[in-house]
């Protein structure tokens, strides 16, 4: 499973890994990481024993310094994390995560290291890593869906046309809301990039396992009827879902989402019931929701809700700012794993 097993071949891992190698959110911010004795002779050409290997990418994040002020810094996403079987057990994973953080640190300058865990809470934290919520809200696709909320708004697709200015408009929203907090706080900014990457790996997907049509939706927004545009609508960066195709497990996932109110919640969630019956989906998939915005004993009469906490992928976050103290990690959305 750490490479798509079962879902790929070896032969299909290795065109998804070529070709999201050329991915301009991979070219610019993806780098290798691996273990090796201190003995192994690079120069020639035996390839030295690799203990254990990760993979980081780099990305922007907006901080807090005070009341209206605040700062973009660079972080780096840490995933895929693997040790060979025959050298697990034997503390190399730890060293490996103990140097990657120092070199982060101290020669990248980062600001932070986040990840997150499918191997349980005890590894990383031992090491420095402070676990954050990790709530996640589910909704049953029914074979039978269909819309039943009356609504006056305009329903518009989010695709390929207009997902940059959405993704734009959504980080000044950010910077917005930040300046409002009285506490330090950090969020990962969206990009187009990233995204880019996201959609990408799912379209290959859709390739090599469901033999469909890659996916040309990536999420909706709620517009006046009385206004035309987005650039009109300043109110719809309140209003907008986006999502993206798992055919691993045949579910939606939420990865950026913004709503003002639990009717515009319902009538977002609508629109990702409507895409995962597309597919077939059984269940869409919210990470950490916001639950004044969800009124979920009327939503039980609409949909099959469920909240708890995740089971796997739980977030870490590394603060490495030690004169800045604590800060919390908010918007801790699907977005932002890779």
């Amino acid at each position: 499973m750490d490479w798509g097993y079962p879902l790929l071949t070896i032969d299909e891992y290795i065109e998804r890994e070529e070709i999201l190698a050329n991915n301009e959110f991979t070219s610019e911010n993806f780098k290798v990481w691996i273990l090796i004795s201190k003995k192994s002779n690079l120069s020639n050409d035996i390839e030295p024993t690799i203990f254990s290997q990760c993979e980081t990418f780099k990305l922007k994040a907006l901080i807090t310094l005070s009341s209206e002020q605040i700062q973009e810094v660079i972080g780096y996403y840490i995933g895929s994390l693997f040790t060979p079987p025959q050298y697990r057990h034997k503390g190399y994973a730890t060293k490996l995560m103990e140097l990657l953080n120092d070199k982060l640190r101290f020669e990248y300058k980062a600001k932070f290291s986040y990840l997150y865990s499918a191997i349980g809470s005890d590894f990383y934290s031992r090491l420095g890593w402070r676990i954050f919520p990790h709530k996640e809200i589910r909704f049953k696709v029914d074979d039978g869906f269909s819309t039943s909320l009356k609504h006056s708004e305009l329903i518009i697709a989010i695709n390929e046309s207009n997902l940059e200015t959405i993704i734009n408009k959504d980080c000044e929203l950010i910077k917005k809301d930040l300046k409002k907090q009285n506490k330090k706080n950090m969020a990962i900014l969206p990009t187009k990039p990233a995204f880019d990457w996201l959609f990408q790996k799912t379209k290959l997907y859709s390739k090599f396992y469901a033999d469909i049509n890659d996916p040309r939706q990536f999420g909706a927004m709620i517009l006046n009827k009385k206004k035309e545009s987005i650039n009109e609508n300043e109110e719809l960066l309140e209003r907008f879902i986006m999502w993206n195709h798992d055919f691993m497990y045949n579910q939606l996932f939420i990865i950026r989402f913004r709503s003002d109110s639990p009717y515009t919640t319902r009538l977002l969630i609508q629109q990702a019931m409507q895409e995962a019956s597309k597919f077939q989906f059984k269940q869409i998939i919210l990470w950490n929701p916001d639950l004044r915005l969800f009124n979920i004993s009327e939503d039980l009469n609409v949909f099959d809700v469920e909240v708890g906490e995740k089971p796997e992928f739980l977030p870490y976050l590394s603060w490495y700012a030690d004169d800045d103290g604590d800060v919390d990690w908010i918007l801790i959305e699907k977005y932002s794993l890779f």
